[in-house]
Formats: C-alpha cells, sequence, structure tokens
C-alpha cells in the first residue's frame, strides 16, 4: 500500500458549512489510521472503506468537531456485531471526559452497548508533556501540547520514509514549530482568513498567514491548510499562504488523497 493521506473532512463546523467535519485517513503499508473523528467521518468513511481496513484512531482534542463522531464510531464497533476493540489514543487529561461518553450514551439494555467506548476501543493516553514516540500502525508518534483552549496535542508521525505533521487546532507555539520540523507534509490548520488576538493567542487559532510563517520557519516540505471556519474563503486562504510559503501549498477539501 502506498502512503498517502486523505482527507474526509475539514471544516470546523460553522453555521453553513456542508461535509464531514476534521477527520484525516493516514494510509501507510502496516495498516491505516484516522486523525480525528469530527461529525460525518464515519459516513465519510464508509462510503469507500470497510471498517476492518482500520488500525487505529487518534483523537488530537476532545472539542466536538474533532471528537463528536467517537460515539457514531463506537456505536458502529458494538453494533449489530461486536468487532475487535481498536486502538484510540487521547490527551491524558482528556480520560474523564472521554469516559463520561458512556455515561450520556450507553445502552443499559444492550450488553455490547451498554459501554461503548469501553467496548469499542482500546483507549491510550497521550502525554503531551513527555516528548515520548509512540508507536502506532507502523509509524512513530510523537504528540505535542500546542496552545489552544482545551488539551490538544500536535501530531508528527514518522514512518516509511516520511514524516506527516498534524497542528491540532493551536495558535502560534514553539512547541507547533518542533512538531512540524522538517515534516514532507504538514496539515495545518487555517481556520479564519483574519483574526484578532483573542482568537489566535487566547482560544488559539491560525490564519493562512500564520501556517505559512509556521511551516516556513519549520522548513517543512509542502503545507496543506484545513479547518475552515468558512469554506467559501478557503481557497483565498491558499492564495495568502502561497504567497509567503516556499514549497507548495494546498487547500484541504472532501475526498483529496494526497501521495506521500
Amino acid at each position: 500500500m502506498t502512503t498517502r493521506l486523505e482527507i474526509l473532512g475539514c471544516n470546523a463546523t460553522a453555521p453553513g458549512a456542508t461535509g464531514a467535519a476534521s477527520s484525516y485517513l493516514l494510509h501507510g503499508p502496516r495498516g491505516t489510521v484516522l486523525v480525528d473523528a469530527g461529525p460525518g467521518s464515519l459516513l465519510a468513511y464508509a462510503r469507500t472503506h470497510d471498517l476492518a481496513d482500520l488500525s487505529a484512531i487518534v483523537v488530537t482534542h476532545l472539542h466536538a468537531d474533532h471528537s463528536l463522531d467517537l460515539m457514531a464510531w463506537a456505536y458502529r464497533w458494538t453494533f449489530p456485531h461486536v468487532l475487535p476493540p481498536i486502538p484510540l489514543l487521547v490527551p491524558a487529561e482528556e480520560l474523564g471526559r472521554l469516559r463520561a461518553f458512556d455515561d450520556l450514551f450507553g445502552i443499559p439494555t444492550l450488553p455490547t452497548m451498554r459501554t461503548p467506548i469501553q467496548s469499542a476501543f482500546d483507549v491510550v493516553s497521550m502525554d503531551l508533556d513527555a516528548g515520548t514516540p509512540l508507536d502506532l500502525a507502523g509509524w512513530s508518534l510523537t504528540p505535542r501540547r500546542v496552545h489552544h483552549a482545551v488539551p490538544s496535542a500536535g501530531l508528527r508521525l514518522e514512518g516509511n520514509g516520511v514524516t506527516v505533521a498534524f497542528s491540532s487546532d493551536t495558535g502560534p507555539c514553539d512547541a507547533l514549530v518542533e512538531t512540524a520540523r522538517g515534516a514532507d507534509l504538514f496539515v495545518c490548520e487555517s481556520t479564519y482568513l483574519a483574526a484578532g488576538e483573542d482568537a489566535i493567542h487566547g482560544h488559539g487559532h491560525l490564519t493562512p498567514e500564520l501556517a505559512a510563517g509556521i511551516a516556513g520557519e519549520a522548513g517543512a516540505g509542502h503545507l496543506l491548510l484545513t479547518h475552515f471556519a468558512d469554506p467559501a474563503e478557503a481557497e483565498q486562504m491558499g492564495r495568502v499562504a502561497a504567497g509567503l510559503f516556499a514549497g507548495p501549498v494546498t487547500v484541504a477539501r472532501e475526498g483529496l488523497v494526497h501521495q506521500l
């Protein structure tokens, strides 16, 4: 299997946005990893892929546009037939909130679905401050704490002769630069075409100008912009970034496949 990134969804579930929210498939010789499980991710996946082909799920943080479909995945994993548990990686501080999903959505009258999260997933906590690589379906995954309103994991995946970095949701920070350092592909949020200090350095988001600057500082090879608050601005964001970043710039869209 060739190494490639497939975009299942790239919007930030803003009013008027259509299609799936944040969700990406990283296909490699030893399996396929889902990065983020935003609303619509299961439907987008099931259109063209078999459940058995998925090796692991990584959720960068538990904001709804990155994690809400975890319950859809858990339900499908446990009904109508129970599938073998699949690894699910989440930031360590979020284990309590993850367990609360079962309290809200468990079905007491169906034995396999009383605790769907627990039944569907082998949960692995990511220490965002340790800098310790984790083995994940043939990839060496290093999570780092980036700047956002909740614990948020920038992801660096190395393997198969390539490096792929995901920004997660974040404002500018040193950890983000290190996550993207020398990456062949840097999948970076570009939530707003323009934003003020509260959005960038308070809540933690990026503009295409900031994404391009971080990609350049990190020496990334290819910048892929994603996580658009207003998808109608996505192409303009791409033009802004392309004018500032020396390498190629791609604007994410649902169904896009990038060969690595």
